[in-house]
């Protein structure tokens, strides 16, 4: 109860307050396209691209869905302080790299529930802010839960925060953040078939790259092991 009430009492004024700071950071409004794409009931799986460690800032601040659940990675629940908010914010962590089974039947089971979870399904991020071959994990937990997939463009997010920079600094120029959210993507005709999880990945890789201008990128999807999860 208390934790509701924490989570009820800072979630709103903290994303008040990062979308200004990134405003300030990108010297204008962070802007935000096509809202409208983002069901606002039902399960539905969030999947930005991930170019910067202001990512996660970016797509929190602009999902019109009020109470997300988001994947992160597992290390950063080490960080002191900093496990106990990502706890109350709805974080959950996640093993990149391999097949975390266990994150990914958790975020199942929320998507069934008819919860809105945001997933990187790119994994990790890149310094060249070029699109990279996607999880197979993400789209995996879509076609079990059958829920729509929202693909998100993100941009700018790494001319205030690179992967190595330590802290995010203010441009020179303007170069506001802008967070595009696409149509929803209906797996409903992959549903239980062969094939599946790499027929919706290509799917997704796709939409992304179009809506990012990026060519599609080259290699088979990650972590195709973890279809493994639910066999």
């Amino acid at each position: 109860m208390l934790r509701k009430l924490l989570y009820v009492l800072t979630w709103t004024p903290a994303k008040m307050l990062v979308r200004t700071i990134l405003s300030y950071l990108g010297r204008g409004w962070v802007r935000v396209h096509n809202a409208k794409y983002v069901p606002r009931r039902g399960g539905v799986l969030i999947c930005p691209n991930h170019v910067s460690d202001a990512d996660p800032a970016a797509i929190a601040v602009t999902c019109p869905r009020t109470t997300p659940y988001f994947v992160a990675k597992r290390e950063l629940f080490d960080i002191k302080y900093l496990g106990y908010w990502f706890k109350l914010w709805r974080v959950l962590p996640i093993q990149r790299d391999s097949a975390d089974r266990a994150a990914l039947r958790r975020v199942e089971e929320l998507l069934k529930a008819g919860e809105a979870v945001i997933l990187f399904p790119e994994g990790g991020g890149n310094e060249d802010a070029i699109l990279q071959p996607l999880h197979a994990g993400a789209l995996l937990v879509a076609l079990r839960a059958k829920v729509p997939v929202v693909p998100v463009a993100l941009r700018n997010t790494a001319a205030v925060w690179t992967y190595s920079d330590v802290l995010p600094h203010r441009v020179d120029t303007p170069r506001p953040i802008s967070v595009t959210f696409g149509e929803p993507l209906d797996f409903s005709d992959l549903w239980g078939k062969p094939g599946a999880t790499e027929k919706a990945t290509q799917r997704l890789t796709e939409t992304l790259a179009a809506m990012l201008d990026q060519p599609i990128p080259i290699g088979k999807p990650k972590n195709r092991s973890v279809e493994e999860v639910t066999a």
